[in-house]
């Protein structure tokens, strides 16, 4: 069920994560994720494995304990899969093996994104977006 003023929430955390880079365990699409669904719901599914891990080697035994033991099949166990035209603003979604946050037409995941400027190229690491059309999968929240 979505709290009364999940939209708020989930604007705060967005605006909150915007600029923090990748980091296992910390800062990472699941834990991101979870984040967002703490933030619309007042539950955080990962809650017990934040800190838990710091490198891929202990994100994968940390997803050997989820059920479906992968990341696509846990999220598939813990979330009901919509079609995608109809995910809303908190629903999860995925793109290229990543687990992301609808906002609107676009999702926000983790990552980073090369940017132009005048002096040529730039990496910004924190919050990128994907929109609608590139999203492979989708799940309700709340």
């Amino acid at each position: 069920m979505r709290l009364p003023d999940w939209e708020e929430r989930l604007s705060d955390y967005i605006r909150d994560n915007t600029d923090r880079a990748f980091e296992y365990g910390l800062h990472d699409c699941i834990l991101f994720s979870c984040g967002a669904v703490e933030a619309v719901t007042g539950e955080d599914p990962a809650a017990a494995d934040r800190g838990t891990y710091s490198d891929v080697d202990g994100a994968k035994e940390t997803l050997k304990a989820w059920p479906g033991k992968t990341l696509l099949k846990a999220v598939d166990s813990v979330f009901k899969r919509k079609p995608v035209g109809l995910a809303q603003r908190g629903d999860l979604v995925w793109f290229k093996g990543s687990v992301g946050v609808c906002y609107g037409g676009i999702a926000m995941f983790v990552g980073e994104e090369r940017l132009a400027n005048a002096a040529g190229v730039l990496m910004r690491e924190g919050l990128i977006s994907i929109p609608r059309a590139q999203w492979e999968k989708a799940w309700s929240v709340g």
